[in-house]
């Protein structure tokens, strides 16, 4: 079944044109004929001494490889420290016909399988926001193992997607994501049990950015029976869960005459009560604006600034309900009855690049990280005649979160601490421990333990201690490469995707699984 954008016939995946620059085998002909057939021209023209002719081709060669590497844009693929050529690699898989159509073979043969069935217990399980229902990477179910050398991950399925740097939501025995599809953004509902599509939605937008990515970045947000769901270049669209049927739409982008962010809308939409809760560019005024939950009207408006790319969470601080705001300058608290900016404590970085959430740590306190030089803190919020204040209590180098989010467990902060993770006192901010090299990957917490996700597409069990790193085992689910999406874990199972393929692993111990 296919939900239809604004009441037209729904669109199917067809495999497109395929540009000459985007072949493979032009590319390849280009970087192993032209240069060398272009220098035993130029060695073998008249006129001009042999030595002069060898320099000309010398000092050609860097002309060469740069006007190749413009050839290569669309393959070009970035590691996440981003800092040089040493972290540019090539992927021919990202746009080419055989990725596409391969997706497109398997939906087809999706389409004639019967139908999933979404009754019995996955149908009861639910996590409906981006890292958790807190937005804090916590899992709390304890059904999952912790003993991976004897009871490790075991995979259940594997499908190929589309591009993109969204997450997974889950509800009534589905999963949802949104991912980009040639020129197409797809809102995607996939069936809990085996990964096969349900439904999609989607509608003309293509996000691209050579440096971040191609593609859609905000993970849906799953109230009720109800999916909204942010596309990278401001699409806000609220879906049935069931059908994928449209019930209202806006573009906080558009609609506001908004330019749009560098690395595109990054937001996950937060509903609190009735509200429908977003941020945009901020380059204008509103940045922050609460819709009704049809979408079909604005509530209110907020001039919360430049905006960065974490995502709104909802917090009581200091006695007080607020939105937790991390804009692209300012850590600030929101009310979420009339907009109001209650408090904002100055956070620059480098561009407005603030990625990571904001995680309460105390009745009254919050901490918040950066990465590009800035590091972290953690600020108390009072009460005084009615008004919010802020103050910092503690700032350190010590835990850098470049676009990962960090965990609290036992008063103590786990998190990539740029690309290794560590641990330090949430009380402090004093280092406890510093170790293994997970590059920009991303994890939860669980069981009092660690699960990453490393960038180079291993899952890792790490002990949540202060004593010391202590990893306890590790599994390969993807290859290596651009492995940056946030995963969700429910009823003991994971559930990760890259820019090309989404898996389900079952964390559950054996035993409690057998027939």
């Amino acid at each position: 079944m296919m939900g239809a954008p604004n009441g037209d016939q729904p669109v199917a995946a067809t495999a497109g044109p395929l540009r000459w620059w985007q072949s493979r085998r032009m590319v390849i002909v280009a970087l192993v004929f032209l240069y060398p057939v272009g220098l035993v021209l130029l060695l073998t023209a008249p006129r001009r001494g042999r030595l002069e002719k060898i320099v000309a081709g010398v000092l050609f060669l860097p002309a060469m490889v740069f006007f190749a590497l413009l050839a290569l844009k669309p393959f070009w693929d970035f590691a996440g420290r981003m800092s040089g050529p040493a972290d540019l690699r090539l992927d021919f898989d990202r746009w080419i016909a055989p990725q596409r159509l391969e997706e497109d073979r398997v939906r087809q043969k999706q389409q004639s399988d019967a139908p999933p069935q979404t009754t019995g217990p996955d149908a009861l399980l639910r996590c409906t926001d981006f890292r958790g229902p807190e937005r804090d990477g916590v899992y709390d179910g304890d059904d999952v193992s912790i003993d991976w050398q004897a009871d490790g991950p075991r995979e259940v399925w594997r499908h190929p997607i589309g591009g993109g740097y969204a997450s997974f939501v889950v509800g009534g025995g589905r999963i949802y994501t949104i991912e980009q599809r040639r020129q197409r953004e797809t809102v995607t509902c996939y069936d809990f049990a085996t990964g096969r599509e349900v439904w999609v939605f989607d509608y003309p937008a293509s996000f691209e950015e050579t440096l971040g990515g191609d593609g859609p970045r905000a993970t849906p947000t799953l109230h009720g029976e109800t999916l909204y769901a942010l596309g990278a270049e401001g699409h806000l669209h609220a879906l049935n869960a069931a059908t994928g049927e449209l019930i209202g739409s806006a573009n906080i982008l558009s609609d506001f005459g908004m330019d749009n962010l560098s690395w595109g809308l990054s937001g996950s939409p937060l509903v609190v009560d009735d509200l429908v809760i977003v941020t945009n560019s901020g380059a204008g005024s509103p940045s922050m604006i609460a819709y009704s939950h049809d979408l079909d009207r604005i509530i209110w408006k907020s001039d919360a600034g430049q905006q960065g790319y974490s995502s709104p969470a909802y917090a009581v601080l200091a006695g007080r309900p607020q939105i937790l705001n991390f804009s692209g300058d300012a850590v600030q608290g929101i009310d979420p009855d009339d907009g109001e900016v209650l408090w904002r404590y100055d956070w620059p970085t480098y561009v407005g690049i603030n990625v990571a959430q904001p995680i309460v740590v105390g009745a009254d306190r919050v901490f918040v990280s950066s990465g590009y030089g800035m590091g972290c803190a953690t600020l108390k919020i009072s009460e005084t005649d009615g008004a919010l204040a802020v103050e910092e209590l503690w700032s350190s180098r010590h835990m850098r979160n470049k676009f990962s989010s960090s965990v609290v467990y036992d008063g103590n902060v786990y998190g990539l601490n740029e690309a290794i993770l560590g641990c330090i006192g949430a009380e402090s901010g004093e280092r406890r421990w510093k170790g293994g090299r997970y590059n920009y990957g991303s994890l939860m917490l669980a069981r009092g333990h660690l699960i990453v996700l490393s960038e180079d597409g291993e899952l890792i069990l790490v002990e949540a201690t202060p004593d010391g790193h202590n990893e306890k085992g590790r599994v390969r689910i993807f290859d290596a490469g651009k492995n940056w999406n946030n995963f969700a874990i429910v009823g003991g199972r994971l559930f990760a995707r890259n820019h090309k393929e989404m898996v389900c692993y079952d964390l559950r111990p054996a035993s409690t699984t057998a027939n």
